[in-house]
């Protein structure tokens, strides 16, 4: 029995108990130019996975969730969302993702049988989180977009292969950004 203290701790939701494991860090490697053995890529999540910021006309009875002082809500659809993360974030090595203006980076989930695309957020740095790692990669955010902002088109964003990403990332290089209106 691990008595490790989990990363998000548990939410009292409805009555339910709401764990968070399928959220905890983890690792994965990734061969690039720079590394050809591999990289290791340390993941890092944020709760604002499964949270909503707060707003009392959508929220009148929210399970709080706090990030650094800031009150958020608990979001079922975020939270069910959250489960598929682990898996389209190890899918990483083969994809392509978008820089967005704000220099951090989105994967776009093509829409599934429920016709919406699945944003997620992300940023990546040299070295890693609580161990040794070539990049660390916080996801920042995950969710359908609701129309609540404008969100920019994949042609406004610049297009890059992730591995080029952490290639990058780890030689310590800056990508350039593309931004078109």
């Amino acid at each position: 029995m691990s008595t490790a203290k989990p990363f998000f701790a548990p939410l009292l939701v409805a009555g339910q108990t709401i764990d968070f494991a399928h959220l905890e860090p983890f690792q994965f490697t990734i061969a690039t130019m720079a590394r050809p053995k591999g990289a290791v890529v340390d993941v890092r999540f944020s709760n604002h996975c499964f949270s909503d910021a707060y707003d009392p006309a959508r929220h009148p009875n929210p399970v709080d969730v706090w990030d650094r002082g800031q009150r958020r809500a608990f979001d079922q659809s975020r939270y069910d969302l959250s489960r598929g993360l682990k898996p389209i974030i190890e899918a990483l090595p083969a994809a392509s993702v978008f820089q967005t203006p704000e220099a951090n980076f989105v994967r776009i989930v093509p829409p599934g049988d429920d016709a919406q695309e699945y944003r997620i957020y992300f940023n990546v740095k040299r070295g890693g989180g609580a161990v040794d790692a070539d990049v660390s990669l916080f996801v920042e955010s995950a969710y359908y977009p609701d129309g609540r902002k404008p969100l920019l088109k994949p042609s406004q964003m610049t297009k890059v292969k992730f591995a080029l990403l952490v290639d990058k990332t780890v030689r310590g290089e800056k990508l350039r950004f593309q931004y078109r209106r």
